[in-house]
């Protein structure tokens, strides 16, 4: 596989309230066995690096990956490249002609200062991109506990959500990690640190969080990949698309996840007919 990788020069400086951005690389990576290739940027935004994956044709559509603390972006490789299931993932959108977007959030856990990073990277792309300012969401795992906050943010700008494997509550998460000592405690410390309060305030702080609420107004899907070893899930993801009248839930057995990407790009599609 080559790589072919361009450094351009571009401005630095900035702080948190005023994006800067730095080193940006032009990488083109064969895709499908060398049928065809994906050119992708990546550059530092608030410190932080982030990617973006152009389309061989583009559609003029595009969709923003919003991930936790498994989906690291680095500067020569990202998890959505290096995760066989992703890159199938990343691939079948870009055939399709989607622009995707995405940058390093880390442990963030739903603090407000992630949204606020997703929310101006959203304005850099917008400004700087040739794509339909009203955006797809892609969330998995923790990053959709980011959802509620960024929809303000993003208000009238969001045209759908899909989700996989979603944590949707920091209660429940709470409730799991509890059955592991270990577990349990690295997740408080990593909660302690995201939303910076004392270890021992986190339980009694935990227990007040609400589920993550998505405005009515924006269609939703959830694709759950079924685990034997995950208790009341199914019925939680119940609870909150019941008080929904636009979500939908598809569970998925491990043989199938392969279908993921197809059925993300038919949730998108219908929601497109108004640009």
């Amino acid at each position: 596989m080559k790589l072919c990788i361009h450094l351009h020069k571009s401005r630095k400086g900035g702080n948190a309230r005023t994006p800067s951005c730095t080193s940006t690389y032009i990488i083109k990576v064969p895709i499908s066995k060398g049928k065809m290739m994906m050119n992708q940027k990546t550059f530092r935004f608030n410190h932080e690096w982030t990617t973006i994956f152009y389309p061989e044709r583009p559609s003029g559509f595009s969709i923003l990956l919003v991930g936790g603390e498994r989906h690291y972006i680095h500067e020569k490789t990202n998890f959505w490249m290096e995760h066989p299931g992703k890159r199938q993932m990343v691939d079948h959108l870009l055939g399709k002609g989607y622009t995707l977007f995405a940058t390093n959030l880390g442990a963030h856990w739903g603090k407000e200062g992630a949204s606020d990073t997703l929310a101006e990277l959203y304005a850099h792309f917008i400004r700087h991109e040739i794509v339909n300012d009203k955006i797809h969401l892609l969330a998995e795992g923790t990053g959709a506990l980011l959802l509620e906050s960024l929809c303000m943010h993003l208000d009238g700008k969001i045209r759908s959500i899909a989700m996989v494997d979603p944590e949707l509550s920091l209660l429940k998460r709470y409730e799991k990690e509890k059955e592991n000592k270990f577990f349990h405690k690295k997740f408080m410390k990593e909660i302690s640190h995201a939303y910076n309060m004392e270890t021992a305030d986190a339980a009694n702080w935990l227990k007040g969080r609400h589920d993550c609420r998505i405005p009515e107004e924006i269609p939703v899907l959830l694709m759950h990949v079924i685990n034997s070893y995950e208790k009341n899930l199914k019925a939680h993801y119940q609870h909150i698309a019941s008080t929904h009248p636009h979500f939908d839930i598809n569970y998925i057995t491990p043989e199938k996840r392969y279908s993921i990407p197809y059925q993300m790009n038919s949730f998108f599609k219908r929601h497109e007919k108004q640009l």
